[in-house]
């Protein structure tokens, strides 16, 4: 529930950001939408009123556009007439007759994820169609490819931390194979060669082929959702990468496992660069350390726990192979992994 309620109160702002400057130019753009060159002026007129857009046009009641596309680069009338009425944002739209806020989709324009806003036209109570206004929700500061979150710094504060670090079950833990799923297809299908995951904070962050020099902050929701695929475009696997695609598969299990597998020495943090095929690990029992994959695969996993130290101190009895009584079902399937 929690989870819908925070996508829900960001579209919120959303719209109070984007509604008013909409609305006005809808009701000045009724007085014009039979005149098209017209119409275009007053939709470049108004252009630099809708904060963060980079494109605005007009759209009739069946899904054809029928004004130019008007950026910041000017008014290019190519794009009349062309049927809108399949896209993401038009589908299913004609009974409404309020300000509406699209899914994310990709942008026919830039090649981008974009988020559409559409506000009706109206004649008295006859509906014309829509002004819509287009967003790189890159250049959105409350997108959800934002770096910083505005609700993801609370979910984990070192402060009030237990003294003994014991792992305790959180939402990320419960949703681990869906959320292994989700990141396995980014990297094999969607161009994300880096990512990190911090299991404690429940993020995820993630470095795309197309912008290798900025990074992403996801909160699980936001992973969940089933828009999550559009906000990168699919690519084939790059043929430089260092690991295959099984491999990183197979991280990606093992960060699994070391996360859940004990309750006193966990993952905290684990990420996977397919570039340069390294791993980087923090436990909650000392700093971060970083392995080639190869090695980090051919690592017994049962050598991750018999001996690492939680506070100075060796605990070489958490779990001992000679010992299998000692270990949960979980932890003998694990060491077998």
């Amino acid at each position: 529930m929690w989870m819908k309620q925070t996508i829900g109160e960001q579209r919120q702002i959303m719209t109070a950001l984007f509604e008013p400057a909409l609305l006005n130019l809808s009701k000045v753009s009724v007085v014009v939408w039979s005149d098209l060159d017209s119409l275009d002026k007053i939709l470049s007129t108004h252009f630099a009123s809708i904060p963060y857009c980079h494109l605005v046009y007009a759209v009739d009641k069946f899904g054809k556009q029928i004004s130019s596309n008007v950026s910041s680069n000017g008014i290019d009338n190519s794009y009349r007439n062309q049927d809108l009425s399949r896209r993401p944002y038009c589908v299913s739209l004609y009974p409404k007759r309020h300000f509406t806020l699209s899914s994310v989709y990709i942008s026919h324009t830039t090649g981008r994820p974009c988020i559409s806003a559409l506000q009706p036209v109206m004649e008295g109570q006859q509906f014309l169609g829509f002004v819509a206004a287009d967003f790189d929700i890159r250049h959105l500061p409350l997108s959800i490819n934002s770096k910083t979150s505005s609700y993801g710094h609370h979910h984990y504060n070192p402060v009030n931390k237990p003294k003994r670090q014991r792992r305790v079950t959180n939402i990320f833990d419960k949703y681990q194979d869906d959320i292994q799923g989700i990141l396995n297809k980014l990297i094999r299908e969607h161009g994300v060669f880096h990512v990190m995951i911090h299991y404690t904070s429940t993020q995820v962050l993630l470095w795309q082929m197309d912008a290798p020099y900025e990074y992403a902050i996801y909160e699980i929701e936001q992973l969940l959702d089933p828009d999550m695929y559009l906000v990168y475009p699919r690519c084939s696997y790059p043929d430089k990468a260092k690991v295959s695609t099984r491999t990183v598969q197979q991280v990606l299990k093992r960060f699994r496992t070391l996360r859940l597998a004990d309750d006193s020495i966990y993952l905290r943090s684990g990420s996977l660069n397919i570039m340069n095929a390294m791993v980087g690990l923090t436990f909650s029992c000392e700093g971060t350390e970083y392995w080639q994959t190869e090695e980090f695969l051919g690592k017994d996993i049962c050598d991750w726990f018999e001996t690492r130290p939680v506070n100075g101190n060796e605990y070489p009895h958490l779990i001992n192979v000679s010992h299998p009584a000692n270990i949960s079902n979980f932890q003998l399937q694990s060491c077998h992994f």
